[in-house]
């Protein structure tokens, strides 16, 4: 009995009791360990999609898949069975010939030599244009707002004019901002609906060649900007503005920042600025590469139950050098996305190796590794569009997704409310048994050993979420209606920096994850009923990629697009859904302003109020309809 309480007491200490042999759970937390050292190393320089760490990733988890003994995923008529399944990505964006920017001023005598990247840079999400000479014109910060009783524009009119505006807001460097969605893209938007031709941007820097807008970054999941916009540098600024030099520039942009009355000498200059004249031309050429999912298929042995798939799943990438996403402003070095998510894809080849050694799975199950999640969930989304298994024989997915940083035993789980049978079947897999000793008297007074099982403590503290959408891979199986499972042990203070490195993960704590979903996994593969999908209840405004004060219940995609947004998924009961919007719509009119890509559905619902009525213009296939 003391032997039994002390291996209780031992396992308890590990903060649960697993259902794996003690050996077998030491081989395990290994080869996690020696996963997310690998996936998070220098050598693979943050897993950036399109770039040579991920690809190596991807090779990595390919040739694991291959040692497993898991039949390759992805094949076509032209190619043999191959574990990766490639979809195009768009990588950046290059300077193309022939981009040129004048700015001939009232006396052409002082007229500057404009070079592309030394004193001017055409911002990397703008449309490419040929802008005739036009009239500039001084917008503040270029912010435009009734409900914030604010606006740059007021009494000027820039129809067919080039606005020049700060970088930036009124009050840069507030956590709290109320003008923080106002970003460039946004000020764009404004710009447009006020009928300016281009945007001009002053940079914040002196030094232009230090400043963001001489960098030639490119976000696909922004999509273009409403109008062409550039940037220039500072000195320019001064002169567009008939400041004397940078110093004076940056006593204009705090008095303007201020909205009071700034000293009669600035006034004068604002109200009458220099005359001049802009011309330009914008020619970016998109850089294209593949990218990759990476697909391993473990064969069900019923003959019957063999026909359906569960998907275990988890995103490889990372954001490799930092650039957009990054939280670390600025930083070029290596974000090495140990937690985010190594951590996931880590699970998900020692789930594939345990499953494949167990060789006892009735169901076929498919592992994955999803390329672009960071992107927009670019892997996911065109495997669904593409699948290599019949989606109506796919009877559930499960996603793990930043599962390395088990802290005090809280575990989330998401999409609870995508199947009736989840609740219970994760309630169930929760519930640790404990093996006592019991001593029973024999007939010949000798007493002899036996083992009963009774219910332990619970293995984690559960946070249970019903949504089956969210910001990972999981939302795009659900939006076709497959139930979902999502794993995620919280964000934390490294999250998308550098430091999110190796040595700072719970691997005792990843194991136990993978233990945990392994269970849950054998249970839904053992019944011979498969789980039931169910519409699942929001959680409350999806992506967490801008606050707003009303939501449409519909889930954008954040592919690149000029010519509309495709709706991912519409939430069951949402007003779009009683108007007959469907998933795979796409929106080119809202509330009567164009909709080209996400920014300009974020900058329209931005201004949308609770409880009106909005006109919304879709296409779906060759039909245009307005709803």
């Amino acid at each position: 009995m003391k032997l039994y309480s002390q291996i209780a007491a031992f396992l308890l200490a590990l903060s649960f009791v697993l259902s794996v042999p003690a050996q077998k759970a030491v081989d395990v937390e290994k080869n996690l360990r020696e996963h997310v050292q690998y996936l998070a190393s220098d050598q693979l320089e943050g897993r950036r999609t399109g770039e040579p760490g991920a690809t190596a990733a991807a090779g990595y988890v390919a040739n694991f898949f291959a040692k497993t003994k898991l039949k390759p995923g992805f094949g076509n008529a032209k190619a043999k069975p191959n574990f990766l399944q490639p979809f195009p990505y768009i990588s950046g964006v290059a300077l193309g010939p022939d981009n040129l920017l004048r700015i001939i001023p009232a006396d052409p005598a002082r007229e500057n030599k404009m070079e592309t990247g030394i004193n001017w840079m055409p911002l990397g999400y703008s449309p490419n244009a040929d802008i005739p000479p036009s009239d500039v014109v001084f917008a503040g910060y270029g912010i435009s707002s009734a409900e914030l009783k604010y606006d740059d524009y007021a009494g000027l009119d820039v129809r067919n004019k080039v606005v020049v505006v700060f970088d930036g807001t009124p009050d840069a460097g507030n956590p709290h901002s109320q003008f923080g969605r106002y970003n460039t893209h946004i000020k764009a938007n404004i710009a447009k609906e006020k009928g300016a031709r281009a945007l001009m941007i002053i940079a914040s820097d002196n030094d232009f060649k230090s400043d963001r807008l001489s960098r030639l970054a490119y976000d696909r999941t922004l999509g273009e900007t409403a109008v062409p916009v550039i940037g220039i540098m500072r000195s320019h600024g001064a002169e567009l503005l008939g400041a004397r030099d940078v110093n004076e520039l940056a006593e204009i942009e705090k008095w303007i920042a201020m909205k009071k009355d700034a000293p009669a000498s600035i006034q004068i200059r604002l109200a009458n600025p220099p005359k001049a004249t802009a011309q330009l031309k914008i020619n970016l050429e998109k850089k294209q590469t593949e990218a990759y999912n990476v697909i391993g298929i473990r064969e069900g042995r019923d003959p019957v139950l063999k026909n359906e798939a569960i998907i275990i799943g988890a995103h490889y990438d990372h954001l490799g050098r930092g650039g957009q996403g990054s939280l670390a402003v600025n930083s070029s070095d290596i974000h090495h996305g140990a937690d985010d998510n190594a951590s996931g894809t880590a699970a998900v080849l020692e789930l594939a190796r345990l499953f494949a050694k167990e060789k006892n799975n009735k169901r076929t199950i498919i592992f994955m590794a999803f390329g672009g999640e960071e992107e927009g969930l670019l892997g996911s989304k065109h495997y669904v569009n593409n699948p290599v298994w019949p989606l109506d024989k796919t009877v559930a997915m499960i996603n793990l997704d930043m599962v390395g940083r088990l802290k005090d035993r809280k575990l989330n789980v998401g999409g609870i409310g995508t199947a009736e049978e989840w609740r219970g079947l994760v309630t169930r897999a929760n519930q640790t048994l404990l093996e006592v000793a019991t001593y029973a008297v024999a007939s010949n007074t000798s007493t002899t050993p036996a083992v009963a099982r009774q219910p332990g403590p619970e293995r984690f503290a559960l946070q249970l979420n019903e949504d089956g959408f969210g910001p990972s891979d999981h939302s795009s199986f659900y939006s076709k209606q497959i139930p979902v499972l999502f794993f995620f042990t919280g964000t934390h203070e490294d999250y998308h920096k550098p430091s999110d490195t190796f040595e700072k993960l719970d691997y005792l704590g990843l194991l136990g994850i993978t233990d945990f979903v392994s269970s849950i996994v054998a249970g839904i593969d053992q019944n011979p009923r498969k789980p039931t999908y169910s519409a699942a209840k929001s959680s409350g405004v999806m992506g967490g990629r801008t606050g707003f004060s009303v939501s449409l219940g519909t889930v954008p995609s954040y592919a690149d697009s000029t010519d509309g947004l495709v709706l991912d998924g519409v939430r069951d009961g949402s007003p779009p859904a009683k108007t007959r919007v469907k998933a795979g719509d796409k929106i080119v009119k809202l509330a009567g302003k164009d909709v080209r890509n996400v920014m300009d559905y974020t900058y329209i619902l931005g201004e949308m109020k609770a409880g009106q009525e909005y006109e919304i213009v879709v296409l779906r296939g060759s039909e245009r309809l307005t709803l």
